[in-house]
């Protein structure tokens, strides 16, 4: 497919089926659930700041028990107005240029999960990522593969392969199946605790 759309647009359009969709049995998303394991596994407090990169609607507020200030970052507004009817402060910007706004550790707790895909750059994400959590950082980064890469109508980056040698947790999961190409992804789960 060479005719892209922008991650707004196509986000925007999704945003009212996303949180059915994710639940889906075709999609099989495996990717939250994962995460809110690893998140359960190390992090003993019900309360803090949680920086929620890639936010989508919010639905990480429903599966997260305790009561946790939620930022969200998204570049779709649609996807940020579910996110602020769940309780969401929200920032309207790409990854990129949000995150090179917020001070040093002025989040508990960063997550990305399966966000990070339509970043291009991801070193300086990382590395503000790494910068403003004070706690720890829970990521699924997508492996994406050549076919996705060619037939998902927005462009995408496989950033699976970059090394996070401090990580508590580290391996792969089948994350999840495209509900537009039918493609299954597998996702690399990777929980860091900050010192």
């Amino acid at each position: 497919m060479t005719n892209k759309t922008s991650a707004s647009e196509f986000y925007d359009r999704f945003a009212s089926t996303y949180d059915e969709a994710l639940r889906s049995p075709k999609i099989d998303d495996r990717h939250l659930d994962e995460g809110v394991k690893n998140f359960k596994k190390y992090v003993r407090s019900t309360k803090g700041s949680i920086l929620d990169i890639g936010c989508g609607t919010g639905l990480l507020k429903d599966l997260l028990p305790g009561e946790f200030d939620y930022t969200g970052i998204d570049v779709s507004q649609k996807m940020l107005d579910m996110a602020a009817q769940r309780g969401y402060t929200i920032i309207h910007e790409p990854v990129e240029q949000a995150l090179a706004k917020l001070p040093d550790r002025s989040y508990d707790f960063a997550i990305a999960l399966s966000s990070l895909l339509c970043v291009k750059d991801i070193q300086p994400v990382l590395a503000h990522i790494e910068r403003i959590a004070r706690q720890s950082i829970l990521l699924s980064i997508d492996e994406i593969t050549e076919e996705y890469k060619r037939n998902f109508v927005v462009p995408v980056y496989d950033h699976s392969q970059l090394s996070f040698p401090h990580a508590k947790e580290d391996y792969f999961i089948q994350g999840w199946t495209s509900p537009t190409t039918g493609i299954t992804i597998q996702t690399r789960m990777i929980y860091i605790e900050k010192v």
